[in-house]
């Protein structure tokens, strides 16, 4: 478990992913299911993704603080949602990553994967279909296009 964010930084993240995909009837919010230590460990060792995200994260709570006193997390969900549109316009970079790094860690969580009734299948599911030789007739035929080194 890598630790780059501070206590506040989770919060805001946690919040922030839990916008981008809500709780909804049995399914947790993305910031709920741990989407925030998972972004964690995906930057930690991603000096540009650190930068990238620490800087975000800055810019989400200067963007709430315009909103009033409350910090990011505790603003409402509407204030939330328009502070999210606001920073998708001003750092797009952030906010395409931010929505990447959620999706990844959702959509692979095995909690979802209970919930759509998905597993997960193994190597032995696997049955490659028999290569098919002929295929390689045009690029026989088109003859050597590179030079020797």
């Amino acid at each position: 478990m890598v630790s780059i964010f501070t206590q506040g930084q989770r919060d805001t993240l946690t919040a922030a992913l839990n916008r981008i995909v809500p709780a909804e009837g049995q399914f947790p919010g993305a910031g709920d299911l741990g989407g925030a230590q998972l972004v964690e460990n995906a930057v930690a060792n991603r000096l540009r993704l650190r930068r990238l995200f620490v800087e975000g994260l800055a810019h989400l709570e200067i963007a709430a603080a315009h909103r009033g006193d409350a910090g990011f997390a505790e603003l409402s969900d509407y204030d939330q949602d328009d502070t999210l549109r606001q920073v998708e316009w001003e750092q797009p970079d952030f906010f395409r990553e931010l929505v990447r790094q959620c999706y990844n860690g959702y959509y692979s969580n095995p909690e979802i994967f209970d919930i759509i009734g998905y597993t997960l299948p193994g190597p032995e599911d696997y049955q490659p279909l028999p290569f098919d030789e002929s295929l390689l007739e045009p690029v026989r035929q088109r003859g050597q296009m590179w030079r020797p080194a």
